[in-house]
């Protein structure tokens, strides 16, 4: 991310641009519907009301869908992005459909409706910090909403999320572990904050060799006084939720195709922790499209979001 609290006319531009295009094809442009269009095999937007404000999001149901509940996977976007960019840059609702599994993509807040919307995770970002919005209760009622429709399994429920988007997932799983089975942080810096979970929670860590945004968040919360090690570096995160799962072994790393992993999986509840740093990949979701047209190239070495599913997968049946 740039920095949050000025961004520049170009910054504004280009993603006003990207959210004008990601627009097109899109049930956004008329507004958020009732849960009562959504059908299984295809991708609606919708509206929620949560704590006085009107909530976004899009949502993809499976075909599974039509014959029992399913897990659901939270999709958290970008800085200054909306529920349309994060779910075209991930290309996650064909990979979802495979596994059986629901994708919602709900949206942060702004000044203006589907364009330069944040996240409140707490050291991030903008508009959301400044007006205190709630965006854990916001994802708490929205899972909520959808298990009482009939379409989710309750227990089954994983989150993820882009830069702040992945600062809000890790967010989440700090405060509401109990609702969560994993989660999945790409390029977002671990919020500065207090992390108490109340479980333990799978954490599954994505990161480029290029990232300059990443690395930028990791040094701004550095430089303040008595900063908590897991939100200065991947590398101090990996070793705070190994530390809160009760990872029973040292962790070990692997190499190969210009990604180096480093994998705790002997941890308590059926937990893992895993980091994955890839080589020339900068800020943006490994193997996805570019987010507007002059956006960074993704590195191909990795599918993020058929790697992140498989991570779900594997956790669908950890002890609760």
């Amino acid at each position: 991310m740039r920095p949050i609290w000025a961004p520049g006319v170009r910054d504004t531009a280009r993603f006003l641009l990207a959210s004008v295009l990601s627009l097109t094809g899109c049930t956004r442009l008329g507004g958020g519907r009732a849960l009562g269009y959504a059908f299984p095999g295809q991708t609606t937007y919708h509206a929620l009301q949560v704590g006085g404000r009107s909530r976004t999001f899009l949502l993809h149901l499976p075909p599974a869908a039509a014959h029992d509940r399913v897990p659901l996977v939270l999709v958290f976007h970008g800085h200054h992005s909306n529920g349309a960019i994060a779910r075209s840059t991930s290309g996650l609702d064909t990979i979802a459909d495979r596994y059986g599994m629901a994708v919602a993509y709900p949206e942060g807040t702004g000044r203006l409706p589907g364009v330069g919307l944040a996240w409140n995770a707490v050291t991030c970002c903008g508009y959301a910090v400044t007006h205190a919005v709630d965006d854990v209760g916001f994802a708490i009622a929205l899972v909520d909403t959808l298990v009482q429709r009939g379409w989710i399994a309750r227990p089954q429920v994983f989150a993820a999320g882009f830069s702040a988007g992945g600062m809000l997932a890790l967010r989440l799983a700090c405060a509401r572990a109990e609702r969560l089975m994993a989660v999945a942080n790409v390029a977002g810096a671990m919020p500065d904050t207090v992390c108490q979970p109340a479980r333990p929670v799978s954490v599954l860590l994505i990161r480029g060799t290029d990232d300059d945004d990443l690395r930028f968040d990791h040094g701004k919360h550095a430089a303040q006084p008595n900063a908590r090690s897991f939100s200065t570096s991947y590398d101090g995160a990996f070793a705070f939720w190994t530390e809160i799962n009760g990872c029973r072994e040292t962790p070990w790393t692997t190499e190969g195709a210009g990604v180096h992993a480093r994998l705790a999986r002997r941890c308590q509840a059926g937990t893992s922790v895993e980091l994955l740093t890839i080589a020339e990949h900068p800020h943006a979701w490994p193997g996805g499209e570019r987010s507007w047209l002059l956006g960074a190239t993704p590195s191909a070495r990795v599918h993020g979001s058929a790697l992140m599913m498989a991570f779900f997968a594997r956790h669908l049946d950890a002890p609760r």
